[in-house]
C-alpha cells in the first residue's frame, strides 16, 4: 500500500495526468489568474500598510479557494467512471494487482496531482508575505484550511464517481456536491435564524464551508463582532474536525463500492411498437410519456432539422421521469426559499428581497443545468461512433450545431418556466406592478441559457471527452456568474467604467438591476445604456461568437480524415 512507486496504477495514472494538456492548461489558468490578482492588488502607497495587506492576502486567498474547488472535480470525478466507459475495470480486477493496490493507485494517483496543483501556487501565495503584517503561523493555518478543502472535495470526487456507471452523471454530481459543502451550509443561518435552539447547530453548518474559515481567519475581530458566541479559534476548530470526518465517510463509500464494485446494471428488454392500444395504455401510466421513446416514430421531413428532432425524441423527452421530477423539485425550493425569505422578513418585508432570492435561484438553475446539457453533444457522438455515420449523411455542420442548440436551449428552458409562476407573483409585492420586470428577467435568463448552452457544445469540440467538455463549461459559467464580481472587491483601484464593463458580462448582476433601480444604480452608463440594457447585446453577442466557432469546430471534424 504504501510502495506508491511499486505500485503500476499510481504511476501510470500519475504520469499521465501529469503530461496532460489539461494539467498544464489548469495549471498556468491559476497561477496566471493570481498572479494578475497581486498585481493588481499591491499596495500603492508603500509596501508596509496593514490594511493593504490583509486585503491582499483576504481576496487572495479566496480566489485561490475558488480556482481550486472549480478545478478539482476535473481530475478525481472520472477516475473509476472512465475504467467502467472503457470496459476496462474488469480486466483491472481480474489482473495479479490486489484490490487495494488497485484501490490506493487510484486514489493517490487523484490525490497526488491535485496537490501538486495546490502546491504550485504556493510560491505566488508567498509573495503576499513581502507586504509585511502576515505572520508564518497565519500563513500556514490558511494554508491548511486550503489543503483540508482539497482532501475533502477530492475524497468526494473519488466517492461519487465509485458509485456513478458515467464520467458526466458524476461530475455534475461532484459539481452539486461542491456547492452544497462550500455554500449551501450558510443557507439555514440566513433563512432561519428565528430558530434560537438552533443557532449553534446552524454555526456548525456555516464552519464547514472553507470560506467561513478563511474568513474567521483573516479578520478575527470583525467576524466575532458579526456573530455572537463562536470565536475565529472555535470556527477553525469545527471545520478541521468537520473536514477529517467528511474526509473519513468519503473515503469508506470509495473503498466500498471499489473493492466490491455494484453489480453491472441488467440490459432492459424493450421493443418497438406501432398498435394504438399500446400507446394508450403507456400513455396512461405514471409519469405519462411525454414523446414515447419506444413507438416507432414517423419518418423526419425534410423541413425539419433531423438532428433536433433525435435529440427531442431520445435525449430530453425519452426520460419523463427524470423530467418531471427535476421540474417538481425546481418548483418545490423555489416555492420554499421565497417562504423562508417572507418568514424572515415578515415584520420589515421588503419587496426587493423576495425578488432578489428568487432571481438569484434562477440564475443559479440555469448556471447548473445549461453547461452540462450540450457539453457531450459531440464527444458522445465520437465515444459511441455515430460521428463517422453523422459525417456521412448530407446534414451540414450548421445544421447540427443549430440542432443541437436549440435541443438544449428547450430542455433548460422548462426548468425555467417551472418557476414562472413565482417571478409572476413577485410583480404584486409592489404596490403598482411592473409587468416590465418580467420580460426583461426573461430576456436575461433567456439569453445566459443561450450562452452557457453554445459554450458547453463549443467545449464539447474542443475537448476529446464528455468530462473534460463539462468541466470547461462549469469553469466558464463560474467565471461568468462568480469571477467577473471580482471587480468589486478591487474597490476605488479600477475606474468605475471598466467595473460597469466587466459586470456588464455577469447576468445576475443585470438582473439585479432590474430587480431594484437602488442595485448597482451608482455605476455610471455605458453608451447612454444602463448596465442591463447593455448586457442583452453582450450576452447575445457572446452567443453569436460562441455559435460561429462552434460551426467551424464541427466543420473542421466532418471535414477531417482519421
Amino acid at each position: 500500500m504504501l510502495k506508491l512507486w511499486d505500485n503500476p496504477i499510481f504511476l501510470r495514472e500519475f504520469r499521465t495526468n501529469a503530461r496532460c494538456r489539461k494539467t498544464l492548461v489548469m495549471t498556468l489558468v491559476l497561477i496566471v489568474s493570481l498572479a494578475l490578482l497581486i498585481l493588481v492588488l499591491w499596495p500603492r502607497t508603500g509596501i508596509f500598510s496593514q490594511f493593504n495587506t490583509d486585503e491582499i492576502f483576504s481576496v487572495f486567498l479566496n480566489l485561490n479557494l475558488a480556482l481550486i474547488i472549480l478545478l478539482v472535480p476535473a481530475f478525481v470525478s472520472t477516475t473509476i467512471t472512465i475504467e467502467r466507459e472503457n470496459q476496462s475495470f474488469d480486466l483491472l480486477s481480474t489482473s495479479l494487482l490486489t484490490p487495494s493496490e488497485i484501490m490506493f493507485g487510484k486514489l493517490f494517483s487523484s490525490l497526488a496531482i491535485t496537490f501538486l496543483v495546490v502546491i504550485v501556487s504556493t510560491p505566488v501565495t508567498s509573495v503576499c508575505a513581502l507586504s509585511g503584517g502576515i505572520s508564518i503561523p497565519r500563513l500556514a493555518r490558511a494554508y491548511s484550511v486550503i489543503l483540508l478543502a482539497t482532501l475533502t472535495y477530492g475524497l468526494l470526487g473519488l466517492a461519487i464517481s465509485s458509485l456513478c456507471y458515467r464520467s458526466f452523471t458524476a461530475l455534475v454530481i461532484t459539481y452539486l456536491g461542491l456547492m452544497v459543502l462550500a455554500g449551501a451550509t450558510w443557507l439555514p443561518s440566513v433563512l432561519l435564524p428565528h430558530l434560537v435552539g438552533l443557532r449553534p447547530v446552524w454555526q456548525a453548518l456555516r464552519s464547514l464551508s472553507p470560506f467561513e474559515a478563511l474568513f474567521a481567519l483573516n479578520h478575527p475581530e470583525r467576524y466575532e463582532q458579526a456573530v455572537q458566541g463562536f470565536s475565529a479559534e472555535t470556527v477553525f476548530t469545527f471545520y478541521v474536525v468537520g473536514m477529517v470526518v467528511l474526509s473519513l465517510v468519503f473515503f469508506g463509500v470509495f473503498c466500498k463500492h471499489v473493492l466490491l464494485p455494484p453489480p453491472s446494471k441488467p440490459p432492459k428488454l424493450q421493443h418497438m411498437y406501432t398498435d394504438t392500444r399500446t400507446m394508450v395504455r403507456r400513455k396512461l401510466m405514471f409519469p405519462f410519456y411525454l414523446i414515447d421513446p419506444l413507438r416507432r416514430k414517423r419518418p423526419i421531413p425534410r423541413w425539419r432539422n433531423p438532428v433536433f428532432v433525435a435529440e427531442i425524441r431520445s435525449r430530453i423527452f425519452g426520460k419523463p421521469k427524470f423530467i418531471l421530477r427535476s421540474l417538481a423539485t425546481c418548483m418545490v425550493i423555489s416555492l420554499v426559499l421565497l417562504t423562508l425569505v417572507a418568514m424572515q422578513f415578515a415584520t420589515q418585508l421588503s419587496p426587493d428581497m423576495v425578488r432578489l432570492v428568487a432571481i438569484i435561484f434562477q440564475v443559479g438553475v440555469v448556471a447548473f443545468f445549461a453547461p452540462a446539457v450540450c457539453s457531450g453533444s459531440i464527444t458522445d457522438e465520437r465515444t459511441s461512433g455515430t460521428l463517422i455515420l453523422l459525417r456521412m449523411t448530407r446534414v451540414s455542420a450548421l445544421k447540427v450545431v443549430i440542432g443541437k442548440i436549440k435541443a438544449g436551449l428547450l430542455y433548460v428552458l422548462m426548468f425555467l418556466a417551472s418557476s414562472l409562476p413565482v417571478l409572476w407573483a413577485l410583480t404584486y409585492l409592489e404596490a403598482q406592478a411592473s409587468y416590465w420586470r418580467i420580460g426583461a428577467w426573461m430576456g436575461i435568463l433567456v439569453l445566459t441559457t443561450m450562452v452557457f448552452v453554445v459554450a458547453g457544445l463549443c467545449a464539447s469540440t474542443i475537448t476529446e471527452s464528455t468530462a473534460a467538455a463539462t468541466a470547461v463549461s462549469y469553469v466558464f459559467s463560474g467565471i461568468v456568474c462568480l469571477g467577473t464580481l471580482g471587480v468589486l472587491l478591487l474597490g476605488s483601484r479600477i475606474g468605475p467604467e471598466l467595473q460597469t464593463f466587466v459586470l456588464t458580462f455577469n447576468p445576475l448582476v443585470a438582473a439585479l438591476q432590474i430587480t431594484s433601480d437602488t442595485w448597482f444604480g451608482d455605476l455610471p452608463k455605458l453608451f447612454g445604456n444602463r448596465l442591463w440594457q447593455n448586457s442583452l447585446m453582450a450576452l447575445g453577442g457572446i452567443t453569436l461568437v460562441l455559435t460561429m466557432i462552434t460551426a467551424l469546430r464541427v466543420r473542421y471534424i466532418f471535414n477531417h480524415r482519421v
